[in-house]
């Protein structure tokens, strides 16, 4: 990037290379117990390695003398057309980690030619984001045991302008995160002496966040003494079925997706049930461990349902060569929410641009590296496998 262009940064992000130097930024700017929520995974983190692992199994071939000096990175993903193959996925609780929250988030992602994909447990309210940018949005529904209140969310969306509905299915119960046990994190918060100490030692972070904010999509449903969090919980922990799934397909006329499968047989069920995109994803593996690296599902999820249904590629980016692996393997585009949260943590809207910044560039670069000017010639012809990296 251009000398002017870094300078948009203040030093501190200027002087972070990598998602790598974001997350150490983010680990000193906030509370440990907020760290290890965003980083963590659940039970031994098995799942949590293994998704940053798999790219080193994959090799991507240079190509020389091609001619390439300028590339054309952009995808059409969920009806949308997008100016690189990423967007920023839902993530809960952003004020959490920054007063700008979703809204800077949104407004990043925008500003560096990408969508916004919103949490159903976003901070802000659905509306007040849609009024403060103006790029694509998505929007991220929690099944919840009440269909009254999903058909008044999926009509929310509708009103206030969101292309795109991603509808999350693999929280049928609580993951065991022991890292938010250790400390206390959650709804509500029990934090331990060690986290209060934590949090009063970071005035900046606690001055922007306390009073912690609440739910603006849920806080409305939440009207009288009965309906409190462990209602909410309750409403949100939920085991939904097909054809709970059909009936918000039948609900919603615009492009649908739908995120957390990993299995082959689900993707075909999901296809089946109407959907118009799947998304490959265990979560950042912040549910369930021991599951595959989604990059190791990917070929054949492709084989399976690739000529049906877009396929989204979620969890474990970190690079654009990272990006570039999933594309090369028949994703039509990535997303994600861990790195974004490090960037937000570190400088808020700054801290993401700067994120997606580094990732964008990464891309660009490498495509042409790969002699490809465009994303059809990033295929399985530019990627090699090798199983014992």
């Amino acid at each position: 990037m251009s000398n002017t262009e870094l300078q948009q940064f203040p030093r501190r992000l200027r002087n972070c290379h990598n998602i790598e130097d974001l997350r150490k930024a983010a680990r000193r700017a906030l509370p440990f117990p907020l760290f290890d929520h965003v980083d963590g995974g659940s039970d031994d983190e098995t799942t949590l390695r293994a998704n940053t692992a798999a790219f080193g199994r994959y090799c991507l071939k240079p190509r020389y003398c091609s001619g390439v000096e300028n590339v054309d990175p952009s995808t059409t993903v969920l009806g949308q057309r997008i100016e690189w193959p990423y967007f920023p996925g839902p993530a809960g609780g952003l004020k959490y980690l920054h007063r700008d929250g979703e809204i800077g988030v949104a407004k990043a992602a925008h500003n560096y030619g990408t969508a916004y994909a919103m949490s159903g447990w976003t901070n802000t309210r659905p509306e007040d984001i849609s009024a403060a940018s103006n790029g694509p949005r998505f929007f991220q529904l929690q099944p919840c045991r009440s269909r009254e209140v999903m058909a008044d969310m999926i009509q929310l969306a509708k009103d206030t302008g969101y292309q795109a509905l991603i509808v999350t299915v693999d929280n049928p119960v609580h993951g065991n995160r022991e890292r938010d046990a250790r400390s206390g994190f959650g709804v509500p918060a029990a934090f331990t002496a060690r986290a209060w100490a934590s949090i009063l030692s970071r005035p900046r972070w606690a001055f922007g966040t306390i009073p912690m904010p609440g739910f603006g999509l849920y806080d409305k449903y939440m009207d009288t003494p009965e309906r409190d969090m462990n209602w909410l919980a309750n409403q949100l922990i939920t085991n939904i079925t097909w054809d709970d799934l059909a009936w918000m397909r039948d609900q919603w006329d615009g492009p649908f997706a739908i995120k957390g499968l990993v299995a082959v047989e689900d993707m075909r069920a999901a296809v089946d049930a109407g959907v118009s995109a799947v998304i490959l994803s265990n979560q950042g593996a912040r549910h369930f461990d021991t599951a595959p690296a989604t990059l190791d599902m990917l070929p054949e999820v492709m084989d399976a349902v690739g000529g049906e249904v877009e396929v989204i590629f979620d969890s474990g980016i970190r690079r654009g060569t990272d990006i570039l692996k999933a594309i090369a393997l028949g994703a039509t585009a990535c997303t994600g929410s861990r790195l974004y949260c490090y960037g937000l943590a570190a400088g808020g809207q700054k801290g993401v641009e700067r994120a997606l910044q580094l990732l964008r560039a990464e891309v660009e670069r490498d495509m042409i590296f790969m002699g490809a000017a465009t994303l059809d010639q990033v295929n399985l012809d530019s990627i090699l496998h090798n199983p014992q990296a």
